[in-house]
């Protein structure tokens, strides 16, 4: 039990780490790559978009403000009960979804969020350096390394980080993690979900759409070929 706790604490402060990297929020991933990598032609395609001003609502606003300070202060707040207080405040029955504490959903959590956090890093150096750090008419298709077998692993990354979190604290303020994880409010004019409320698995489909206005054929093939999050059975 004590070894359990070391790992969980320990997966805690590399999240948390990671997560201060410079420019590493949600879908703002590593900006001192992106500044690394960046291009003239898409330097001048982000000044053109930031000139353009978008209406967004109040609530996706607001969601915006506050879910990269939950992403960022809540595994804090773990760390520190856990050094100073042994895991006597979050783990409560009051807060927890078991009591006592599951140890094997635990342990699943720890390996998820594990293979999370190294895909994260992995996935998001590789779709910075090759695609938001240059114009889009200067962007190919990526088909090889991850992306040979799955279409979207960065965002993939952001459905397992959170289902570990969820699964290795088993805390009531886990929800909160996870849906600051998994929905987003990015302005996007991809399938109409400009300044609104969109999930991951969303965000990952309009993806495809302007994917495939760009690529065409090629990425139909593509398609078949991998899974969206998965790898597909090949025959």
């Amino acid at each position: 039990m004590k070894l359990l706790t070391v790992l969980i604490l320990v997966i805690f402060i590399c999240h948390i780490i990671i997560d201060f990297l410079p420019g590493s929020a949600r879908l703002e991933t590593f900006g001192y790559w992106q500044k690394k990598f960046l291009t003239e032609a898409r330097k001048k395609e982000l000044e053109a978009n930031q000139s353009e001003k978008r209406k967004i609502k109040i609530a996706p606003k607001f969601w915006a403000l506050i879910h990269k300070p939950i992403i960022r202060f809540l595994p804090l707040l773990f760390i520190i009960d856990g050094l100073v207080y042994r895991m006597g405040i979050l783990y409560s029955p009051y807060l927890s979804f078991f009591n006592p504490i599951d140890i094997y959903l635990q342990i699943i959590g720890l390996i998820i969020i594990f293979f999370g956090l190294i895909l994260y890093l992995i996935s998001g150096k590789t779709i910075i350096r090759y695609v938001y750090s240059i114009a889009t008419k200067e962007r190919k298709m990526m088909t090889t390394g991850l992306y040979a077998y799955i279409r979207h692993p960065y965002y993939l990354s952001f459905i397992l980080i959170p289902v570990g979190f969820l699964l290795l604290t088993l805390n009531y303020l886990s929800l909160f993690y996870f849906l600051a994880f998994t929905v987003g409010t990015n302005p996007d004019e991809e399938c109409d979900r400009e300044g609104k409320f969109t999930f991951i698995t969303t965000e990952a489909r309009c993806s495809e759409e302007g994917l495939k206005k760009i690529y065409g054929i090629a990425y139909e093939e593509y398609m078949e070929k991998t899974g969206r999050f998965l790898p597909k059975l090949r025959k």
